[in-house]
């Protein structure tokens, strides 16, 4: 009998533009097409994917569409710094 936990993803969107903007939950997945997702996403330019197990937990308790609560707001700021900082470290390399 396998007792490991199904593979789980959450998708999150932000946009900078939007002073009124917060992070939202867009994407949440368990089973078999969290790997589908990951391999898509690991196949072309699409968005980053970080690791963290800690915030998964927290992130996929809200429901698509969810607004990211205060509480999390550190959390999701480290993990948007990476982000900006891994678009731009590929940007610079792609110019060079």
């Amino acid at each position: 009998m396998n007792t490991s936990p199904l593979p789980r993803v959450v998708g999150l969107a932000y946009d900078a533009d939007s002073a009124e903007a917060l992070p939202s939950i867009v994407l949440k997945a368990a089973g078999p097409i969290t790997e589908e997702l990951l391999a898509q996403t690991l196949r072309r330019d699409g968005p980053r994917i970080v690791r963290d197990a800690t915030l998964l937990e927290q992130l996929y308790r809200l429901p698509v569409d969810a607004a990211i609560d205060p509480s999390l707001f550190e959390l999701v700021a480290a993990l948007l710094a990476h982000v900006i900082a891994v678009n731009e470290r590929i940007g610079n390399e792609s110019r060079s």
